[in-house]
């Protein structure tokens, strides 16, 4: 057998025998070896990923799997430390464990609205100028969203703390949606195109949520404090504009007493004057 296949390669092309001796010596290495994958030194040298780069990509496996899941387990992280620091940094108290899990399932509440707000955005929001398109998003989440998120959030803590009175509810939310908002104001669009424009895409995310961390402790502060922080910076706030219009009372009456003393002055003068001209009449 052998005998007829060298007389046959013999007759073939030239091209087609370096082919066969070729697959002669690829047969001859793999059963030397006793394996039939390929070897370190054929196989092409890969670079090993980042660690970073490795949790980033599991993570857009799994949010595109999942979603909702993926979005309220974000939330339940954020809201922990988000919590956490609030209460470290802003009370005196020890820390309250009761408090960050309310707080934790408020934000696992919100969070798949909030996802399903910047779905509609991103689909529904855009145009050709990728710098109009950001600006439109940032009002149109100041202005539409906002206000429903935060009041929600609001009277969820309400609720916590044992507010159930629906009128003592909105006295709240009068004074402290506001602030919010307008610190809302402030603060999200600098992320936004702080995000946008200096930041390199994967690195995004991780900005993203270090700033719902900021924003997550200001929450809390807002809502769990607001009994004795919050409501004696609004009396600190009010007491200080009564100083103000006090100030300005005082200047406005001494104003109208400078005035008054002038008048009479002037009145004191032309009555002089006429007492003046009539003893001159009557001289002469």
């Amino acid at each position: 057998m052998y005998f007829r296949y060298s007389r046959l390669s013999r007759a073939l092309p030239e091209q087609t025998q370096a082919v066969i001796q070729a697959f002669r010596r690829r047969l001859s290495s793999t059963s030397a070896s006793g394996s039939t994958h390929p070897t370190a030194a054929d196989s092409p040298t890969e670079q090993p990923k980042s660690v970073a780069a490795r949790i980033s990509k599991g993570y857009e496996r799994f949010h595109n799997r999942r979603p909702h899941t993926t979005q309220v387990l974000q939330a339940i992280v954020v809201s922990f430390v988000g919590d956490t620091l609030s209460q470290a940094f802003t009370t005196d108290e020890d820390y309250d464990l009761t408090r960050t899990s309310k707080v934790m399932l408020t934000g696992s509440i919100l969070s798949i609205p909030t996802y399903r707000w910047f779905v509609f955005m991103a689909r529904n929001i855009n145009h050709a100028n990728k710098y109009i398109s950001l600006a439109m998003k940032c009002v149109a989440n100041q202005t539409c969203f906002a206000p429903f998120f935060l009041s929600s959030f609001l009277t969820i803590g309400f609720l916590w703390q044992g507010i159930t009175d629906p009128n003592k509810i909105f006295e709240n939310l009068k004074q402290r949606v506001p602030v919010a908002w307008v610190n809302g104001c402030m603060y999200w669009p600098n992320v936004v195109i702080l995000n946008f424009t200096l930041i390199p895409p994967h690195c995004r995310g991780l900005v993203n949520s270090a700033a719902s961390v900021i924003w997550q402790a200001y929450l809390s502060w807002l809502t769990f404090s607001s009994k004795s922080t919050v409501d004696t910076a609004i009396a600190q706030e009010i007491n200080f504009e009564h100083k103000v219009s006090h100030k300005v009372s005082e200047s406005l009456h001494l104003e109208e007493a400078k005035s008054a003393v002038l008048s009479a002055e002037q009145k004191a003068i032309e009555t002089e004057q006429k007492v003046v001209d009539f003893v001159k009449k009557a001289s002469s």
